[in-house]
């Protein structure tokens, strides 16, 4: 594991991917700009900002986010508008969630999850 920096305005300052072994490096790559993002959104609860600059700084890996009480909490909370997102929705818009390709909305530019996947 890396060293932890005592200087707390530098933690989760990587110029680099994160090197999860089990993950290829797009998807490295990807979660490292996730976690940047949560971690610069000012409107992100303080536990989520906090669990992603745990993991950016190298002090926790993916693997052990949910072990870690501080990353359950945090994890459990951010996922709960989520929850409440997909509890409100009809069931025509949940079944168009579940035949969503993120790929193919990527490549689209299309990012509203609620929109029906064109075939």
């Amino acid at each position: 594991m890396r060293s932890n920096h005592s200087d707390s305005g530098a933690l989760g300052e990587r110029d680099y991917p994160i090197e999860e072994k089990d993950l290829t490096e797009e998807q490295n790559e990807h979660l490292t700009k996730s976690l940047r993002a949560v971690r610069d959104n000012s409107n992100a609860p303080d536990a989520l900002k906090e669990l992603a600059r745990k993991m950016l700084s190298g002090r926790l890996q993916l693997k052990d986010a949910l072990d870690d009480p501080d990353g359950n909490r945090a994890l459990v909370a951010g996922l709960a508008p989520l929850r409440d997102q997909w509890r409100s929705m009809s069931p025509q818009e949940r079944q168009a969630v579940r035949e969503r390709d993120p790929d193919e909305d990527a490549r689209r530019g299309d990012l509203d999850p609620r929109r029906a996947p064109r075939r």
